[in-house]
């Protein structure tokens, strides 16, 4: 044998024992000797194939749904254009960093803390922070310092095992509040994944799971065991999109992941690579042969403001924050409007307040007061820039409003 073609099979083994991960590296077949136990690989190891989805998750808040305190301030745990860093809040009176284990959120709308024992911070005023407004709340001031367990884990971790509960000496770094262990906090690749340690060795031989459903989604972006939309204070409640989805006229259409990048950030879209939202309204929405309904020109009666998701995905749900009484911090995801001239307390909640109603298809939709109230001004509460309207004066509009002046002149 030549010492060129020695050298030559020398240089072709490097390549395959390379531990790096090429661009075509899944169409490797020759399996490890040894087939690794399967466990959490870590997102970095994901990155070296999947740079472009790895760059995007990690400017996006899935990761940082619970971030470990090393003694000081996490500012350059978080993305640099996310809120935290642009507004490095202190953790609450009588605390210090050094006092803090964990905080929750921080990427985009609020965050809270978790003390050297595991437990929530609560029972004093100003426990909660929130971003948009550059307000303290107080989350569950009723329930005593020391008493409320980490127990959210399941969504905000990666890997999550409940524990024997509070106490139970194998809980996460041993703090007795912290009902579970975990391989990461915040959502990592492996989360939605599966363990990736095989995958890693032998990538053509072991496959990923790659769940494209929407139900995948609403493993988390729910809140309901029966998946009713669930509701607070005149708002829908934060995380259900799922719920509201499912609800709505898209559920049998299209998902999740026919208008998301699951790895890309919605909330700061402008400032993060990728787009996390990947389709627009229009594209599905235009006009059609003999359709007198102009979905393009959904603004028509509005001297081109506002767009499609202003109205038929208003602000009618709350995680930090409500500006007005009809405009919260997230964008719903229930699509239908009520054009009836009704608001939210008598034509979308229930008596009770605590779930939103749906009709007799099951179907859910959104007041005009949501869908209108954040531009006009009414005595209902609207403190909006746009002119005064009624109800009935929104109703009146509403029900032509894709048909154009034309059509409302006729009434």
């Amino acid at each position: 044998m030549s010492k060129y073609l020695i050298i030559l099979l020398a240089l072709l083994a490097g390549a395959l024992v390379f531990s790096g991960c090429s661009d075509d590296c899944e169409n490797t077949t020759t399996p490890p000797t040894t087939i690794p136990d399967l466990a959490f690989a870590g997102s970095d190891k994901c990155m070296s194939c999947h740079q472009e989805n790895y760059d995007k998750w990690v400017k996006s808040g899935h990761p940082y749904k619970l971030t470990k305190i090393e003694g000081e301030s996490p500012d350059l745990l978080f993305p640099a254009d996310s809120m935290f860093p642009q507004d490095p809040v202190v953790p609450p009176t009588g605390y210090t960093w050094a006092d803090i284990s964990y905080t929750i959120g921080g990427y985009g709308w609020k965050m809270r803390w978790i003390d050297n024992n595991g437990y929530i911070i609560t029972g004093i005023p100003n426990n909660q922070y929130n971003f948009e407004t550059e307000t303290w709340s107080n989350y569950h001031l009723d329930d005593a310092t020391g008493t409320k367990p980490y127990d959210c884990g399941v969504c905000h971790t990666t890997g999550w095992v409940d524990s024997g509960g509070i106490g139970d000496p194998d809980n996460q770094d041993g703090l007795e509040g912290m009902t579970g262990t975990f391989f990461a906090g915040g959502i990592h690749c492996e989360q939605c994944h599966g363990m990736g340690s095989r995958h890693v060795a032998a990538p053509a031989d072991f496959a990923m799971i790659k769940d494209t459903s929407s139900a995948a989604c609403g493993s988390c972006h729910t809140r309901d065991s029966e998946n009713r939309i669930a509701a607070s204070s005149g708002f829908i409640k934060h995380h259900e999109q799922y719920d509201e989805w499912l609800h709505s006229p898209h559920n049998s259409a299209i998902g999740c992941n026919t208008c998301h990048d699951p790895h890309a950030s919605v909330k700061l879209d402008s400032v993060m690579p990728g787009d996390g939202t990947i389709m627009t309204c229009t594209e599905c929405h235009s006009i059609a042969a003999g359709d007198d309904q102009d979905y393009d020109g959904a603004n028509l009666n509005h001297n081109g403001m506002p767009g499609c998701v202003d109205c038929h995905m208003p602000k009618a749900s709350r995680s930090a924050i409500n500006l007005t009484d009809f405009v919260g911090d997230i964008r719903t995801h229930i699509f239908n409007i009520n054009t009836d001239p009704v608001g939210k307390t008598d034509g979308m909640f229930n008596a009770e307040g605590n779930l939103v109603k749906m009709d007799e298809a099951g179907q859910a939709a959104v007041t005009l007061d949501f869908a209108c109230y954040s531009c006009h001004k009414s005595e209902e509460g609207g403190e909006g820039i746009a002119s005064y309207q009624t109800l009935q004066e929104l109703s009146d509009r509403a029900i032509v409003m894709h048909s154009g002046f034309k059509t409302l002149a006729r009434r």
